[in-house]
């Protein structure tokens, strides 16, 4: 899952930078909400994708990096991109983040 480990990086970078505009240029708690999502779960897909070869895991990987993409990317495209509507997709990310958690904490209640 090398692409996984990809995705966690540009995740973490993006947080980075997100929290990076937040605190320099644009000190808005909205930005500094959605850098922390990015920046919180970039570790959690870098440990995902250890699990080689397992469907549940890859399945978790996957809702959770869309759900971080849906969220923080419809926040940062509202309030640095212009783009207005863009945040009507961010409970969508938001719930997919959230039942990501739940799955996760089902897949270590199974014996992981």
């Amino acid at each position: 899952m090398r692409w996984l480990v990809v995705a966690a990086g540009i995740t973490g970078a993006l947080g980075l930078l997100g929290a990076t505009i937040h605190a320099h240029v644009r000190p808005l708690p909205a930005l500094g909400q959605a850098a922390s999502i990015a920046l919180f779960h970039a570790p959690l897909l870098l440990w995902l994708s250890r699990e080689k070869g397992e469907f549940f895991p890859l399945l978790l990987a996957v809702g959770f990096l869309v759900g971080v993409i849906l969220f923080a990317g419809a926040i940062y495209l509202r309030y640095l991109g212009g783009i207005e509507r863009a945040t009507v997709v961010a409970p969508v990310g938001g719930s997919l983040l959230l039942l990501s958690w739940v799955g996760l904490a089902m897949w270590g209640l199974l014996g992981k």
